[in-house]
């Protein structure tokens, strides 16, 4: 009895080990796609039209600062004069924009464009794919 508990621990040992192992895999392929990527390069506005069901669009801007508060604003077009705007802290991990009370999640794509992504975090596919996105304005 107390061999085949030894034997169940060195099992879950090996089975823990190679798990964390590939987590580890994951987080330096994640570190590959935007190697240099500092605060000041992510800080600044994005903008876009992102699509929307019953208007023209939603014009969306969203203004990441370096002490990592952020302001999103947002008007539906040709619908309402009415402009939204929330504001909050915002972080970055994984290449993924969180900010703090809004439900979008926005993924870097290049060092001038962030990805919108659905409300499960995963990337937004279809035909209207394309429009989810922001890009980093001139400044």
């Amino acid at each position: 009895m107390k061999r085949l508990f030894i034997i169940l621990c060195c099992i879950l040992f090996v089975f823990t080990a190679c798990d964390n192992q590939r987590k580890g895999a994951e987080a330096v392929k994640d570190k590959k796609d935007h190697p240099n990527i500092t605060l000041h390069d992510l800080s600044g506005s994005y903008t876009g039209i992102m699509p929307c069901a019953d208007c023209d669009g939603i014009e969306t801007v969203l203004k990441l600062n370096q002490n990592f508060s952020y302001r999103y604003t947002s008007k539906y077009l040709n619908k309402s004069d009415e402009v939204f705007v929330k504001d909050g802290k915002w972080k970055f991990e994984n290449n993924i924009i969180t900010l703090e009370g809004v439900d979008y999640k926005f993924k870097l794509g290049e060092k001038t464009k962030l990805w919108q992504l659905d409300l499960s975090g995963n990337d937004i596919v279809g035909e209207l794919a394309e429009n989810y996105k922001l890009e980093k304005m001139q400044e």
